[in-house]
């Protein structure tokens, strides 16, 4: 995408803007407004930079799920883009994950454009095909993570990724039982996760 070259790469640093800092209830509507509505290649870098520093609960509560899920496909399509420059070997920095919980977490995830919902099987496979931890597939992909406890059961996760990740050549790899089926779905990408220069 156009934008990204120039300015989603810094999206993600500094904090988010606290309730009663940064614009005004008005300002932040129309920014979340415009957003919603505008396709993220033809949207203001500016205004991309200012929607992701929201606090989204800050938001009037009609507009808080579309808004988190907005920041959250931008934040999964930087990461995307930044990887292709990185290529398929990667050094994981650690990053501060977070694991939604409950309804509100699935309906936020099913609100990002180009989001799957992946098995407990795959994102197993994951893991050991490209000897990633669970938070490293969080930190350098787009990996997101919902939590559901039904009562009197125990928890259970649900796995999304976003379908534009490389790592869906390992998941399309576990769909076709354990081998590549014959279509090189992303074959020349398939990403792993290497241990850092001086690591023990």
């Amino acid at each position: 995408m156009r934008m990204l070259a120039l300015g989603l790469f810094l999206l993600l640093s500094g904090p988010v803007f606290a309730a009663d800092d940064g614009p005004d209830e008005a300002t932040r509507v129309k920014i979340v407004e415009y957003m919603l509505k505008t396709p993220l290649d033809e949207a203001n870098p500016t205004l991309v930079s200012g929607f992701m520093k929201l606090d989204t609960a800050a938001l009037p509560k009609k507009l808080r799920d579309k808004a988190r899920a907005k920041q959250l496909e931008i934040d999964a399509v930087v990461k995307i883009h930044k990887g292709k420059k990185k290529g398929p070997f990667r050094y994981p920095a650690a990053c501060q994950t977070k694991i939604y919980e409950g309804p509100e977490g699935m309906r936020v995830m099913k609100m990002i454009m180009g989001n799957a919902e992946i098995t407990t099987e795959e994102e197993e496979y994951l893991e050991l095909k490209g000897n990633c931890t669970e938070e490293q597939l969080m930190c350098e992909f787009s990996l997101n993570i919902v939590i559901m406890r039904p009562k009197g059961q125990p928890p259970i996760k649900h796995y999304f990724l976003m379908e534009a990740d490389p790592l869906m050549a390992w998941v399309a790899e576990k769909r076709g039982g354990g081998a590549s089926a014959g279509n090189r779905y992303f074959e020349e990408m398939k990403p792993s996760c290497q241990q850092s220069f001086g690591s023990p």
